[in-house]
């Protein structure tokens, strides 16, 4: 028996190169969410973005594996419906299957939907493709009852038809002893070129890709055609008592019941992450890790090795630290009592540097003092940060393997067809709490133009990335529930708005609304583990160099004594208009460049020694700084998907608006009891 693992050393992935001469080619094709990319993972032991909603697999990924003792390149192609190039992720497919010609075609299927499957299948036979046809998810088709005739499914395609279950490793082995025996489909029966004789069969004919005559005529023969197969080899018995999956799955997406479900997913998010995580987690990675121990020893080595007069301030540490029970209750598990170098210091009276004593200090300061890279950027990053997206990406894959986030779908695609969008565009917004430069890219999903723009802006002013999601609700566990409830209505009520407005500035209709529904599943450890962790190497790669970069920023502007002049220059907008201190400033200034970096600053004002912000300030920061452009990044996304004057629009309409929320919510918005 063959198996996919045999001989697969030295797969090697890239996402634009082309096969070796000589090279065989492996394309794996099918509609969004059969779980393609599971699949790639299981043939090539390589990983790419797993997701239980579609548009995941928007940049095509390709690795080389050894399959029945020949080098294979397997190529993972965007998620489609159908051959017709109505959308991004259709024209890469069809640019593909045009410039591989000679590829072997996987057809991923999802088992318990075979109809849609089979309409692909007979797309696929009319251009002529060599085939297998893979089965997948067919333990859920099971579990609901239904029944598959594979061997005479298999007999009226003339292809190897194989059954997988891809989150479990099965069937993957049998896959590529199948792949020898790829051909092209064949189908019998009745066609509109005339009907056949009594008891005999035809053969497809072979149509072009676009099919002459009236394209609604050649989809109705694809329909009658699978509803003859069908026929031949599917049979369904659902189960008299559904299992409580089945009817999680369908409370999910009630339009009573599924608002208590999202209620109580919104609640164990907030514990686990605002209290959780950015509670008991921050307070041992900041105190125990770095107050206590990391930052000393930096200013220790430090001072060792760039020696000037200086003396340090010290600071007596007594902090309790907790485990949350709720917002307004924790147990302490212990007590901080230590005294700690601060990196502050001063030169002492009558001490004059040389210039290379300056420099010394110049150095120093770079790496730990009050802007330093380790005492500052690396405590933000790793101590506050980190903590808080690692508990966000956990509970995140837990929910996106569940196979909740299409639920969430249909429960509010009434709701944005109101602002011009269907419940697909909730995809993106959910993949923008990861990230929303690469959310930005996955708007290729939607149909129109007008949608893209829409969820795009969307994304870029309303919906906020982990890593500034989860300081936020470190915020919000410091304020009232409240508090927490108006930041959340002021949020979603900006999104509707503004979604509104946008989608009257831009004219054109809203796509249909079509979304296969994946069965709730128990989420499997294995995938949460490697989706967390990719999403955690992310981080690492490239968000840390952004906090390195905005803390250098501060540092030079502090040494070249501009810090006090920015924040004179903002004291009409920052003190005047938000209500807020002077030195609050900074937090925007750095804002500009990523808004989770401004967030920490501001987090951080409120946990110092002495708070600078009061409860109301608090929450006036909050909503201001959550209304920011993401990053930088975001920034050039947009430019690159929709071009820099729509870049520079957004830009111009979300910086001015959120400081226009921000000031009416600091006038306002006193009466909220925060």
């Amino acid at each position: 028996m063959a198996h996919c693992s045999a001989g697969n050393e030295g797969v090697v992935v890239s996402h634009d190169g082309e096969g070796a001469e000589g090279e065989r080619t492996t394309l794996l094709l099918g509609n969004p969410n059969v779980g393609k990319s599971v699949l790639f993972k299981n043939l090539t032991h390589r990983y790419v973005t797993v997701s239980n909603y579609p548009g995941t697999t928007v940049e095509v990924v390709r690795a080389r594996a050894r399959f029945n003792g020949r080098e294979t390149q397997v190529v993972d192609t965007p998620g489609i419906n159908d051959l017709e190039p109505r959308s991004d992720d259709a024209r890469v497919t069809l640019e593909l299957l045009e410039q591989h010609r000679d590829a072997v075609i996987v057809q991923v299927a999802d088992a318990k939907n075979l109809r849609r499957a089979l309409l692909l299948t007979l797309q696929l036979a009319e251009r002529g493709r060599s085939m297998v046809l893979v089965l997948n998810m067919f333990d859920e088709l099971e579990e609901r009852g239904g029944r598959i005739d594979t061997r005479r499914l298999s007999e009226i395609l003339g292809v190897p038809v194989v059954t997988t279950v891809a989150p479990r490793d099965q069937g993957t082995s049998e896959l590529v002893e199948a792949l020898p025996a790829a051909r092209a489909p064949r189908i019998h029966g009745p066609l509109a070129t005339g009907a056949a004789p009594a008891g005999a069969g035809r053969s497809l004919p072979v149509l072009p890709p676009e099919p002459p005559g009236d394209g609604y005529e050649a989809n109705r023969i694809r329909l009658e055609r699978v509803k003859e197969i069908l026929a031949e080899t599917y049979s369904i018995e659902p189960p008299s008592h559904p299992s409580l999956r089945v009817r999680l799955g369908f409370w999910a997406m009630d339009p009573v019941k599924g608002l208590g479900f999202l209620a109580a997913v919104l609640l164990a998010v907030f514990w686990f992450v605002g209290l959780f995580g950015a509670g008991t987690l921050v307070d041992l990675l900041e105190v125990v890790g770095f107050q206590q121990h990391l930052n000393p020893l930096a200013i220790e080595l430090a001072d060792a090795t760039l020696p000037f007069p200086h003396q340090h301030t010290t600071e007596l540490i007594s902090q309790p630290i907790g485990l949350p029970i709720s917002p307004a209750h924790e147990v302490t598990v212990g007590t901080i009592e230590r005294t700690v170098v601060l990196p502050e210091y001063s030169i002492p009276p009558g001490a004059e540097l040389s210039a290379r004593q300056h420099a010394l200090r110049f150095v120093h300061d770079l790496l730990v003092g009050k802007y330093g890279t380790i005492t500052m950027a690396l405590s933000y990053a790793f101590a506050i940060v980190l903590p808080i997206v690692t508990t966000f990406f956990l509970v995140f894959s837990v929910l996106e393997d569940s196979g909740y986030f299409s639920r969430m779908a249909i429960l509010l695609n009434r709701t944005f067809r109101r602002i011009g969008l269907n419940g697909k565009a909730v995809l993106p917004m959910i993949l923008g709490l990861g990230c929303a430069t690469m959310a930005t890219m996955t708007t290729r999903i939607l149909e129109t133009r007008k949608e893209r723009i829409i969820t795009t802006m969307l994304l870029a002013l309303a919906v906020p990335c982990s890593a500034q999601l989860g300081v936020l609700l470190a915020m919000m566990a410091a304020l009232s529930p409240a508090a927490a409830l108006v930041w959340l209505a002021l949020v979603l009520s900006v999104l509707l708005l503004v979604g509104w407005l946008t989608a009257r500035t831009f004219g054109g209709e809203t796509s249909e609304f079509i979304l296969e529904v994946p069965p709730m599943r128990r989420p499997q450890l294995a995938n949460v583990l490697v989706k967390t962790a990719s999403r955690l190497e992310w981080y690492l790669k490239e968000v840390i160099p952004i906090f390195v970069i905005g803390t250098a920023i501060l540092f030079l502007l502090d040494k070249l004594r501009l810090l006090d002049g920015i924040a004179r220059m903002g004291e009409p907008l920052v003190t005047g208009w938000l209500g807020l201190p002077p030195e609050m400033a900074n937090a925007f200034l750095v804002g500009f460049m990523r808004r989770d970096f401004g967030a920490v600053y501001i987090l951080d004002a409120m946990h110092a020694p002495q708070p600078l912000l009061s409860s109301h300030q608090v929450f006036v920061a909050m909503v201001t700084i959550t209304l920011f452009m993401p990053c930088v990044a975001n920034f050039l996304m947009i430019a690159r998907e929709h071009g820099m004057k729509v870049a520079w629009r957004m830009a111009g309409f979300i910086f001015p608006f959120a400081f226009l929320v921000g000031g009416l919510v600091n006038r306002l918005g006193r009466w909220i009891p925060v």
